[in-house]
């Protein structure tokens, strides 16, 4: 069995948005010729999730924006605040340069963008293939779910993206009961 894995890179320049991958991760499913199986996407970031979700008609997008906005307020101190800033704020203690790890001058604060990550969405999800298609319902589509993109203005770095889109074909011959 060969399991197939296919990279999805790209800059995130717009805050918080959702974008569609379902096209994309058929025609991983395609190329890999696996006719039954599953297939992972995964997001290597913190503030980048994952989901299944009905994401075609634009006005419930941005009902989920707004609610996931208002619920989880942004930082204070972050560069998106202004006067402008119709959502909620609050006071964090999480600044991006206080991680050990980080290897990137960033001056923003992005603990709402953690929170939202982690109550609205997936660092990964599975998806079945059957008959060499994704088991998608009628209204689901597979997207990623932005919650700190970066417009490079200042020191903060424009944030570049990856998700992997991991196909596992079945080893054995699927048997569906009905």
């Amino acid at each position: 069995m060969k399991i197939f894995l296919k990279e999805l890179k790209f800059p995130s320049t717009n805050h918080t948005y959702l974008k569609d991958i379902t096209d994309e991760v058929k025609r991983v499913v395609v190329k890999s010729g696996a006719e039954d199986g599953f297939v992972m996407v995964n997001s290597k970031h913190t503030t980048l999730g994952v989901l299944v979700q009905e994401i075609a008609e634009p006005n419930l997008v941005q009902d989920i924006l707004h609610h996931t906005l208002k619920h989880v307020p942004e930082d204070k101190r972050s560069t998106r605040v202004n006067r402008s800033y119709s959502h909620p704020t609050a006071d964090y203690l999480h600044r991006c340069q206080d991680n050990p790890y980080c290897d990137e001058i960033d001056e923003d604060y992005n603990a709402g963008s953690h929170i939202r990550a982690l109550t609205f969405s997936h660092s990964s999800v599975i998806v079945p293939v059957k008959g060499g298609k994704l088991e998608l319902g009628k209204y689901q589509q597979i997207a990623l779910f932005e919650f700190d993109g970066r417009d490079g203005k200042g020191k903060n770095p424009i944030r570049q993206r990856t998700a992997q889109i991991w196909v596992y074909p079945a080893v054995v011959k699927l048997l569906v009961y009905e």
